[in-house]
């Protein structure tokens, strides 16, 4: 971080740059290692340079457990020894579940595809407040539709702790 005081910051003064990005057809598990290897809780997703969408770890949870609720609540409704109306019926496929198809799910799966974005000269509260406003932890800074740095609600909290010790 650049010395600069937090009422005049920019994106570009606490964005990180190094970013780490998704490909939209990238195993969604292969993603989930990543994220956790970089310690981070999301990152954009990026095809051919351009900005696409946006997915973070809370988008892979929320689709594991709509699998799990998937294959409780279907798995139940298939499982009828007894046939209502007396006549002898050909058997039922076999139901595999939704779980095993979890491994073949993609980042483009999950993502979400309306990203809230900055440009790298957007005031910090201007971020902060989208922030607030979406309910979202990360805003991607672009410059036209290429992703430059990600500003997460950690870097705002970051720069609010250090402005609030040069106060003290």
């Amino acid at each position: 971080m650049t010395d600069f005081t937090a009422p005049n910051a920019v994106a570009k003064d606490l964005m990180t740059q190094a970013l780490v990005c998704a490909h939209p057809e990238q195993p969604l598990a292969e993603l989930e290692l990543l994220l956790i290897e970089h310690r981070i809780s999301g990152v954009p997703v990026v095809e051919q340079g351009r900005l696409i969408g946006v997915i973070s770890r809370s988008d892979i949870a929320r689709v594991e457990v709509l699998v799990e609720s998937l294959d409780g609540s279907v798995s139940d409704q298939m499982r009828w020894d007894t046939q209502a109306d007396g006549f002898q019926h050909p058997a039922q496929p076999a139901y595999h579940g939704f779980r095993g198809r979890l491994d073949n799910l993609a980042v483009k799966d999950a993502m979400h595809d309306q990203v809230v974005t900055c440009r790298p000269d957007t005031p910090v509260v201007e971020v902060a407040a989208d922030m607030v406003r979406h309910h979202i932890h990360r805003v991607i800074v672009v410059e036209g539709d290429h992703p430059v740095g990600i500003v997460s609600s950690l870097d705002i909290v970051k720069l609010v702790a250090a402005h609030s010790r040069r106060d003290v």
